[in-house]
């Protein structure tokens, strides 16, 4: 198993010790308005951080999120302010730690209550019927929070991250739950709502999905060819497309966790519901000259996709002797291969180590420090020299952790 599951099972292991009680409700806190561009995903029951790693205000262990949305044009949501808290379930036996979003402020309050009810029940998934002590050093236990990834006048996408450990088991498995509110229609929009059922819409994303995969990961079992009809339900939305993800063991091993790759709208047009879109204020047509890297070790950045085909993407695991966790780099496809730019995961005592200008910090999340280093410019290459000093800035500008 990669250190990256190590850590995550650890943090998970760490929060459930510290968790009893029963299922409470929390107090309201003011939150800003919806996701715009460039803003992270806001999640419930954790706390996220911006690139330079300072903390911004989100939901908390313990507190709650009130997201008002004010309409901006003339529809159904004329008047309404939606607000987003925070409920949830805990338990000391079995071991459950549940975050789960209540909406309140919909003017069909029938509506809002199946709504309320769903997000409870999709969130509250653990079959407690197997949840024993089998190993009582290592109990049974499930973990569920969840983030905003979309949200506007019409729509509120959350997804569900959960996490279920069976007692005696050698790992969890991870899940990710997609739902989307329909805001104007007061019901669960389905994901393949969002399609508008032409026979390229596989091979179109699937193309797609190969072309973001530049570490190779679906060649690994040799499981993938082609997304399948039940792959088209495993998305959810942003701001600027679709999000679709791949459990683990669907096409790749265990250790390299949910897969993720982002569809841009301007990508996947032709195949989209455009008067679904349209109807509910979200612009599919806008250009995007970008595509997202999502790295299984818990980060992403984007790349412009005129230079995707033009770069060779490679993995280091840690090792001994080096003072990272792990390592990407990036070289310029050509017959010399030389090295443009890194990116490190380290702990972060080893980091206060460094000398100082060996890495420029990224982020940090739990300990853990991102960094980045640039190759020397070389100057008999003038293409790599150009993604150095002109594409590498806005690069790094993009990486979040996710």
């Amino acid at each position: 198993m990669k250190l990256k599951w190590t850590l995550a099972m650890a943090i998970v292991v760490f929060f459930i010790a510290g968790c009893s009680g029963t299922q409470e409700k929390k107090p309201v806190s003011e939150q800003p308005q919806a996701i715009e561009d460039n803003q992270s995903e806001k999640t419930g029951g954790q706390q996220e951080k911006p690139a330079d790693g300072t903390e911004k205000p989100d939901a908390q262990p313990g507190k709650t999120t009130d997201q008002q949305v004010k309409p901006t044009n003339q529809s159904k949501t004329t008047n309404q302010i939606i607000k987003i808290h925070d409920e949830s379930i805990v338990k000391s036996s079995p071991i459950i730690n549940i975050t789960y979003p209540e909406i309140e402020g919909m003017k069909d309050k029938n509506a809002q209550a199946q709504i309320n009810d769903t997000l409870k029940k999709k969130a509250n998934a653990a079959d407690e019927s197997q949840m024993t002590n089998e190993d009582p050093s290592t109990p049974s236990s499930f973990d569920s929070t969840y983030k905003i990834t979309f949200q506007n006048d019409h729509l509120i996408s959350f997804v569900y991250d959960q996490y279920f450990y069976l007692s005696g088991a050698a790992h969890g498995m991870p899940s990710r739950v997609p739902i989307l509110v329909d805001l104007d229609n007061g019901r669960i929009v389905e994901p393949k709502e969002l399609f508008n059922g032409s026979p390229q819409t596989q091979p179109l994303i699937s193309e797609l999905v190969l072309k973001q995969d530049v570490f190779h990961t679906l060649e690994g079992m040799g499981e993938f060819k082609q997304i399948s009809s039940d792959d088209l339900e495993q998305v959810y939305l942003t701001k600027d497309g679709l999000m679709m993800y791949f459990p683990p063991y669907e096409y790749a091993s265990f250790a390299e966790g949910t897969l993720q790759y982002h569809l841009s709208f301007s990508d996947i047009q032709s195949v989209l519901n455009a008067a679904f879109f349209q109807s509910h204020g979200i612009n599919i047509a806008r250009p995007n000259d970008s595509r997202m890297i999502y790295v299984s070790e818990g980060f992403h950045f984007a790349v412009p996709k005129e230079w995707l085909d033009r770069l060779t993407f490679e993995r280091a695991d840690y090792s001994e002797g080096q003072g990272w966790l792990s390592e990407i780099k990036i070289y310029y496809k050509s017959a010399d291969k030389p090295l443009l730019v890194s990116f490190h995961m380290y702990e972060k005592q080893e980091w206060a180590s460094l000398n100082a200008g060996v890495e420029v910090k990224l982020a940090e999340e739990n300990d853990i420090i991102y960094s980045y280093s640039v190759a020397p410019i070389p100057q008999n290459n003038l293409q790599a020299n150009d993604f150095i000093k002109n594409v590498v800035p806005g690069m790094v500008q993009t990486f979040q952790v996710d």
